[in-house]
């Protein structure tokens, strides 16, 4: 399956609002887990279903429900029932190769973003996209794997210490946006550090840097795609005025957005390495072919002079000066080597080589 684009053939033809997922199945499996707390006290929960969540949500508390892979389609119907979401909403979240956006109504306010990971020892970026639908007193996450990475989040929920457990569900919502940028950062520095030991082999040959040169920038292009739309969506966000968002959690979106903004940049000076590095080693590839071309042309040019003499004694002509001379044949390679040796000097002198 192409990386750049999903296939499309499952919902070609599909009405608007189709619940089809479109992608590749990461967990045979679907779970649902929910977390309620506030300041007082935290409760986890592993759920069945979608019906009657009404009854989890509470003024008295912030509940967190996470559901775990998208193949099991039947979860969004009951989640479409019980919460009023958008069909056209859940249809994007099927939807792996949604661009990032954010998307509010009255009620919700929807999140679409990604998540990657990059693999040192495979040298490959695994991408997962990862939605987010905040309600009042209550947030849903939906990712396509169990992939721990709100881990984080988590141990500081369970640590009682902190702003989590008694802010809104829009704090909660910008941590866990917080912490996938965080891991942009360090994946992008991971990914940086293979490029830049790639400098100490530009000047050698040795083709598989070119190949890796090549393999990285590919990579670089494919995250660049998936996380340059999330600056349009933290930008979005700290516009909104929706009352779901609390007045002091405006200061904290302005420093995700920077983060963001940190996180492209870093891409774009990956970017720009890679396309220096590749142009680095073309060059050397070309200076060693002049090199080569060079002790070529110096040898040819000697060597043009004493064909000369070669063919003017070859000829078969039967009245030739010299030809009956006894030391003709030792003087002939001795003005050869001559004009050599001299030819040699002035290359020499004039540093053609």
């Amino acid at each position: 399956m192409a990386r750049f684009l999903k296939n499309k053939q499952a919902s070609q033809g599909a009405a608007p609002g189709s619940l089809i997922f479109e992608g590749r199945p990461k967990m045979k499996h679907s779970i649902l887990q929910m977390v309620q707390y506030n300041g007082e006290f935290l409760k986890e929960e592993n759920l069945s279903s979608f019906h009657n969540i009404e009854s989890y949500i509470s003024d008295e508390q912030v509940s967190w429900f996470s559901l775990y892979g998208l193949s099991e389609t039947s979860y969004l119907e009951q989640l479409e029932k019980a919460c009023t979401i958008p069909p056209l909403i859940l249809e994007d979240i099927l939807n792996t190769d949604e661009r990032p956006k954010m998307l509010e109504d009255k009620e919700h306010i929807f999140i679409i973003t990604k998540a990657f990971h990059f693999d040192a020892a495979t040298k490959k970026t695994q991408m997962e996209q990862i939605s987010l639908i905040l309600g009042r007193q209550y947030l849903i996450t939906i990712q396509e794997s169990d992939h721990p990475y709100f881990e984080d989040v988590n141990k500081r929920l369970h640590s009682g210490v902190t702003k989590i457990r008694n802010y809104t569900p829009d704090y909660l919502c910008y941590t866990l946006l917080d912490t996938l940028v965080d891991s942009y950062i360090l994946n992008i520095e991971k990914l940086g550090n293979q490029i830049e030991q790639l400098e100490e082999q530009l000047l050698t040959t040795d083709k598989q840097v070119i190949r890796d040169i090549y393999h990285y920038k590919t990579e670089l292009t494919y995250i660049r795609k998936n996380i340059r739309p999330v600056k349009e969506l933290t930008t979005r966000f700290m516009a909104s005025d929706s009352e779901l968002i609390h007045p002091r959690t405006f200061s904290y979106l302005k420093d995700l957005d920077s983060l963001v903004t940190q996180s492209l940049e870093a891409l774009e000076i990956y970017y720009t390495m890679t396309s220096d590095q590749q142009n680095i080693y073309n060059s050397n590839i070309n200076n060693s072919v002049n090199e080569i071309m060079r002790v070529l042309t110096v040898f040819s040019a000697i060597f043009i002079p004493l064909t000369f003499l070669v063919g003017v004694y070859g000829m078969n002509f039967e009245y030739m000066p010299e030809l009956q001379y006894p030391q003709g044949y030792y003087i002939l390679w001795g003005g050869m080597v001559l004009i050599a040796v001299v030819m040699l000097f002035y290359f020499k002198k004039k540093r053609w080589f």
